[in-house]
């Protein structure tokens, strides 16, 4: 399993990132991740199925200390 961190200001689009990448869709407003949120894909590397864990944190300075 790898897991991956998204980290970045608050409104610059890790949450459209995630579902883009996880369910395939793009919407343009988004409700703002409170703590973190994450979801998991598997994917195919060299024929070998790979467990993927996206995790989305919120950007807003009150929630620093969970990053």
């Amino acid at each position: 399993m790898f897991k991956v961190v998204l980290i970045g200001a608050s409104a610059s689009g890790k949450t459209s990132l995630l579902l883009r990448f996880i369910e395939d869709r793009f919407s343009e407003s988004y409700l703002c991740t409170i703590g973190v949120d994450f979801k998991i894909k598997t994917i195919q590397v060299d024929n070998m199925a790979v467990k993927m864990q996206v995790w989305d944190t919120a950007g807003q300075e009150r929630f620093k200390s969970i990053s």
